[in-house]
């Protein structure tokens, strides 16, 4: 999408909203499925017919071509797709994927993929699922606070500021990332949206966690500890050394772990996920219709 048309198309997130007498921030988030990978199997019926298909498409590029596999791009650059009859019955999964961002698809492409791809495959599913919560606000104070530990890793920018956030492992059913994603729009593609602030807080769920996406932070809290109001000073030093040196969790005790964890919780006016969980009640039903779509 070219820069004129990103900034004309982005909407404004939904009205202001105060859960349990706090603010939890100054909007609600805007919510969308921005990644979606649909598993299934092309039977060796039905081949020749995805091959006739793909092979005489003009918005097709396909490369890495076997008469048993095959990898390509659809509609330039926007959906991926790669089959591997070899592979699959090697690893017990199924022989065809198509990985996309549904955003970034007109109704017709949409139609294209679900009635001439997907028609032809048998056993169809999802096995990632990434759900995008964008706020209008800084996120870069806030932290992941979950029931078991997890692995974090922080990136800062020029400015020495926390620009991006992962939690989990990249591999791990589910991997949460909180970014910059106005300063990503304009590393990457020289874009300055004319909003103050523009960050995105996305859940990515693989295999297991796919059909779980409506509870999918059910076990965690998003918190913005106020560690300056803790009165005990080495309490509150190791709260601030804590929040800011993710890693040195793992060297704590489990009743260590359990104490300051309480305290952060006690400190956090807000927790996210409250607002999050009544953001996503209301677009659920929408958002299930998409799932659908591919599915039915």
């Amino acid at each position: 999408m070219e820069k004129e048309q990103l900034e004309e198309n982005w909407e404004p997130a939904l009205s202001n909203s105060r859960l349990s007498g706090q603010t939890l921030g100054k909007t609600e988030p805007k919510i969308s499925f921005d990644s979606m990978t649909i598993v299934g199997d092309l039977a060796k019926d039905k081949a020749e017919y995805m091959a006739d298909l793909l092979g005489n498409s003009p918005f097709v590029q396909l490369w890495d071509c076997m008469t048993h596999k095959f990898k390509g791009q659809i509609f330039t650059n926007k959906v991926y797709i790669e089959h591997d009859r070899f592979k699959a019955d090697a690893w017990d999964r199924r022989n065809f994927r198509i990985e996309f961002n549904p955003n970034k698809l007109a109704s017709d492409e949409m139609a294209w993929i679900k009635d001439k791809i997907l028609i032809a495959l048998s056993n169809i599913g999802f096995t990632r699922l990434d759900l995008a919560f964008d706020f209008e606000e800084d996120l870069s104070d806030y932290f992941v606070m979950t029931d078991t530990s997890v692995k974090k890793v922080f990136y800062y920018g020029r400015s020495g500021k926390v620009e991006t956030k992962y939690f989990g492992r990249r591999d791990s059913d589910r991997h949460i990332r909180i970014y910059n994603k106005k300063q990503e729009r304009k590393d990457i593609a020289d874009i300055d949206l004319q909003i103050e602030n523009f960050w995105r807080f996305e859940i990515e769920l693989k295999r297991t966690l796919v059909d779980e996406w409506k509870n999918c932070f059910d076990d965690f809290s998003v918190l913005k500890p106020a560690w300056a109001t803790v009165e005990n000073i080495n309490e509150q030093a190791m709260i601030y050394f804590l929040l800011h040196e993710e890693s040195k969790w793992g060297s704590l005790s489990k009743n260590t772990k359990y104490k300051y964890k309480k305290i952060m919780k006690e400190i956090s006016d807000v927790d996210l996920t409250d607002l999050m969980k009544m953001s996503l009640k209301k677009v659920e039903n929408n958002l299930q219709k998409q799932i659908d779509f591919w599915l039915y």
